[in-house]
Parts: C-alpha cells; structure tokens; sequence
C-alpha cells in the first residue's frame, strides 16, 4: 500500500492527513487511445499516474484516483478509443475538485496526459478557484517537459504523441506494456498546424520529422521524470507562496 494514494486509505488515515496539514491532492487524468502499435491504449493515464506517485513523495500530497476517459477526438475510432463529451468531462473534474474543496484540501494539482483534455481542465480549474477558492496547478506534462527543455536535453528528441518520451515513460512504469516488436514507421504522422484530420492518418504523431526510432533507448527515463517532477515541484512551491498573499 502507498501512504500517497487516496484509495487506499481510509477517511480515518484522511481525517488525520488533513489535521497534519496534508492539503493537497493530486489528480491524475488521461484518456483511452491508440499511441501507435507498440503503446498501450491507456499510456495517457499511465504516465501522469507515475508522475503523480513521484510528485506525492516530493511535496507531501495525496493522489487521488485516476481519471481514465477523456476528450479524444483525431484518434477516436482506432479500435479501443474511448471518448467523453468535453462538458461532461469537465462536470466530472469540477465536481471532484469541488469535493475536495469541500473536504478541507486547499490545493490540487491535475497531471494531464492528454491534450484533448487541457480546455475543459483549464475551466473547470479555473471555475474551482473562483466557486471554492480551491488553488489549482494545471499540468500539461509533456508540454511543459518541451518548453522547458527537458525532453531536448535529456532524450536528445522533441518528443510527441506515441513518440520517444511517452515511449520511455511507459518504459519506466511497465516495461512489459512497450512492445517494440509492433513498432511501424508508417504509423507516424508529423503534426503541422496547418493540417488536421478526422480521423489523423497516423497513431503515433510527432512534432519533428525522424522523431521516432524503433530503438528507443530508455537509460535516461529515470532522469527524465526526476526532471519533470522537479519542474513541477518548484511552480507548486511557487503557488503555495501565492496562495499565501491571496487567502490572508
């Protein structure tokens, strides 16, 4: 048993957390979706789940169950994808954010591993704050680890949809869940502003062309995530230092 997953505990363990000064929760959220031949179709929720894990350790947070469908869209209707409407995703996350609210956490921090996901996130974040003065960090993590330049530096690739850093995420989490075997170069698709497709015409998307490699080398996974975690750690300690001049 984890002493960071909230489903494991009981509201005895939470009562207690909560009078320690335990206030955030950590929600994981994804989406079920083709990430090329070689990916599971859940590798949007498996990666932010990882992340989730290792962010609790570092801040002190609990994490809640993941949020396992979301807003799929280019990819639905690849055997396995799963889709949700936005306003009813949306609803799901600002009631559980309300919730949380309501329970005493006065911080939560949403790992996203799905673009289609970020608007309806971004709202329902955004209605929590105002509704409940719940503070939320929105964390697109794959987006983050680019600007920052993380997947750059450390993977040497600017990463993508099915591409090197989800690969080696997954890697990390379940070797077993990468099946390298099934890998095919004609299931990429560089992604361009000025294209899109319903369905797009590939399962794996990159940003850059020749981004993906069958190799996909994963000794750098670990300090890939330490990374990422830590890029997300020092925005949390900054919003706890906002969070401080807007509530008093």
């Amino acid at each position: 048993m984890s002493p960071h997953r909230l489903a494991e505990l009981s509201y005895v363990e939470v009562r207690e957390l909560l009078q320690r000064g335990v206030d955030t929760a950590i929600l994981p959220v994804g989406t079920v979706e083709p990430h090329g031949p070689h990916l599971p179709l859940g590798t949007d929720n498996i990666i932010p789940e990882l992340i989730a894990e290792r962010l609790a350790e570092r801040i002190g947070g609990v994490v809640l169950p993941t949020v396992n469908y979301g807003v799929t869209n280019s990819l639905y209707g690849y055997p396995g994808s799963i889709r949700i409407k936005p306003e009813t995703f949306e609803s799901l996350v600002y009631e559980i954010l309300s919730s949380l609210a309501s329970q005493g956490f006065e911080l939560a921090v949403i790992l996203n591993g799905h673009g289609g996901n970020t608007a309806p996130l971004d709202s329902a974040a955004r209605r929590a704050w105002l509704d409940h003065r719940l503070a939320t960090l929105l964390v697109d993590w794959w987006r983050l680890a680019r600007e920052r330049g993380l997947t750059q530096r450390i993977l040497g690739k600017e990463g993508g949809h099915a591409a090197t850093d989800e690969t080696v995420l997954v890697a990390l989490a379940s070797p077993g869940l990468v099946k390298k075997n099934l890998y095919s170069s004609s299931e990429i698709f560089v992604a361009s502003s000025g294209v899109q497709g319903y369905p797009l015409p590939g399962t794996i998307i990159n940003y850059t062309p020749g981004e993906g490699d069958v190799s996909f080398d994963t000794s750098r996974a670990a300090e890939y995530l330490d990374a990422i975690v830590e890029e997300i750690a020092g925005i949390y300690s900054k919003l706890r230092q906002a969070l401080g001049y807007v509530k008093h």
